[in-house]
């Protein structure tokens, strides 16, 4: 619950926070509260750290040495709150005057919207449930050395969300919004590290 930890400690500073105009407070809009699974006796579904590596085998990584967990355990997400969690994060961009669409013609750092997105879902689950849940949503970097999409395989280096949900691990591109099952990911063999 680290994670958590620092989520919760943002509350205090975000009163202070400006926008660009020092006269109109930062207001971020209402973080959503994603849809949990839940296993046959109705409780959240979680994973822990053997859970995510036999996922990420199954999704075809096999040779990542850095792969980092923060929390022993993790709710996992339904897969229908996605779309819902994107809107957000665009949103929140747009508030702080970044159109996130365009985010990549300029300095881009995927793990940004990453984090940003996993505070955003673990506080929404501390104000909606009143429990500190760690959500599965971390940073995958690779290489992208194949073309993935409007994405080119140039070999460039690059930072996708990675989400565990009920369909399995999903890659998320918030900037292109592109999203695919791990397994359909095309770098998983030159991915770098991985965090949750």
């Amino acid at each position: 619950m680290i994670r958590t930890a620092i989520a919760l400690s943002l509350l205090t500073v975000a009163p202070v926070l400006y926008s660009s105009d020092r006269d109109s407070p930062f207001t971020m809009p209402t973080f959503p509260m994603p849809k949990l699974a839940h296993d046959r006796y109705g409780e959240t579904r979680r994973i822990g750290f053997l859970g995510f590596m036999r996922e990420l085998n199954a999704g075809g990584v096999h040779t990542v040495d850095d792969v980092d967990f923060f929390d022993s355990d993790y709710a996992v997400i339904e897969s229908e709150s996605l779309p819902t969690m994107a809107a957000w994060l665009e949103t929140t961009c747009h508030s702080v005057g970044l159109d996130l669409p365009s985010a990549r013609s300029g300095a881009y750092d995927g793990t940004v919207f990453a984090r940003l997105l996993e505070v955003g879902t673990t506080l929404a689950a501390v104000r909606d449930n009143g429990k500190a849940l760690a959500m599965p949503i971390g940073v995958m970097i690779c290489k992208r050395r194949q073309t993935w999409g409007t994405l080119p395989g140039d070999g460039g280096r690059d930072a996708y969300v990675l989400i565990e949900t009920d369909r399995g691990l999903l890659v998320y591109d918030p900037p292109t919004r592109q999203i695919v099952g791990l397994s359909q990911f095309p770098n998983t063999a030159d991915i770098l590290t991985i965090q949750f």
